[in-house]
């Protein structure tokens, strides 16, 4: 059976506070050298931008996607489509409503709950590790939290926080981990690292991290549709969109390498992007921090949490993203100069191995085409 298609667009308007239903802790210019108005992007209208990207999205769909697209232009959704079926077994459409794991854009999450203690004098960026657990190796070895949110600290990516619901057990297997000092001070991908830090984290609060990031993070940036993976049934289709391969009993349960996976939409991803942009999460000097070139890597610089590269016709593209091996994958994409974001969410792969892109990439690259096309005429 085909999957059912949902679609809502969303008008563009004049107060992007006013679509949030809340209004921003204070005002912040976008970090763009553009001029943000309250018209639609560049001279592409909302009818053309949405003629543009629904056969990319049609086309998905006939090849299994289930998910969310939405690009936002100066705070204002200018397009936004939900499609495609959230089981893999009965037709339960994806809804405005169902819930999609970004599997590593939850680091960006992480990142953004750090600068946040930071604001708040419970750490310094400069501070070991040791800050909050003393007696661990990486103490002993000067890592500090800047290394661990820029991926310079030597570990690895173990994934043994996830086999742990216990906080000191978990701390301890990644203490105990792979860790290379020769990668110490350049970049290294760390799924490990920010496990640390989701501890650490709790540790400065003296609270569990999803109440945290509720309280300082989701409720400033107007977002109450956002669930953690601990809070509900990540089985029900109804509520989660399901992957392309189920999920063992123990994953699904709370554990430390999914403390910071936050359940959302793409429009949930857009809207993040926006509140930090405009300061209704953060201070300028926070967010420039988060958003800072850390080092080069393969597609840019890296920034905490996510990536930093130059556009040829767009300009500075700022992108977090991420990928399961079980099918779930998503990208956050902020062309800064332009102030134009992009967020595609979906539970559906392909499967690692399978040669095909993820349709994270694949959509997101063919609507980055259509927005460079339109800007250089």
């Amino acid at each position: 059976m085909k999957p059912t298609r949902h679609l809502r667009r969303g008008a563009v308007l004049c107060s992007s506070i006013a679509l949030l239903g809340c209004a921003p802790a204070q005002t912040l210019k976008p970090p763009a050298t553009a001029n943000i108005d309250c018209g639609p992007y560049s001279r592409i209208t909302v009818a053309e931008l949405s003629a543009k990207i629904d056969p990319l999205v049609d086309d998905a769909i006939g090849r299994g996607f289930a998910g969310g697209v939405v690009v936002m232009k100066g705070g204002d959704v200018v397009y936004n489509r939900v499609a495609g079926s959230a089981s893999l077994t009965e037709d339960v459409p994806v809804t405005e409503d169902t819930l999609f794991n970004v599997a590593s854009i939850g680091k960006y999450f992480v990142a953004t709950l750090a600068l946040k203690a930071v604001e708040e004098e419970l750490i310094v960026l400069d501070d070991s590790v040791g800050v909050a657990a003393p007696d661990i190796k990486l103490a002993a070895r000067g890592v500090t939290l800047t290394d661990l949110l820029a991926h310079r600290s030597g570990l690895g990516s173990t994934y043994v926080a996830e086999r742990e619901t216990d906080q000191a057990k978990a701390l301890a297997a990644i203490d105990a981990a792979s860790y290379d000092p020769e990668k110490v001070g350049t970049f290294r991908y760390s799924n490990d690292g920010y496990d640390l830090l989701s501890i650490l984290l709790e540790r400065v609060y003296v609270r569990s991290f999803e109440d945290v990031f509720r309280e300082k993070i989701l409720k400033p940036a107007c977002l109450d549709r956002p669930q953690f993976w601990s809070a509900i049934d990540v089985t029900d289709p109804t509520v989660v969109s399901q992957p392309l391969r189920a999920l063992s009993a123990d994953l699904r349960k709370r554990n430390y390498a999914m403390v910071s996976a936050l359940m959302v939409t793409a429009e949930d991803l857009a809207r993040y992007q926006a509140a930090l942009a405009r300061g209704a999460v953060l201070e300028q000097a926070s967010l420039e921090e988060l958003w800072a070139p850390r080092g080069k890597m393969s597609i840019g610089q890296a920034t905490f949490g996510a990536f930093l590269s130059e556009h040829p016709a767009l300009g500075r593209k700022f992108n977090a993203r991420g990928y399961e091996d079980w099918g779930d994958n998503a990208i956050l994409i902020h062309y800064l100069d332009q102030d134009i974001i992009v967020a595609v969410t979906t539970s559906r792969g392909p499967a690692e191995g399978s040669g095909a892109p993820p349709f994270r990439q694949e959509l997101s690259d063919a609507i980055e085409e259509i927005l460079a096309s339109d800007i250089s005429g």
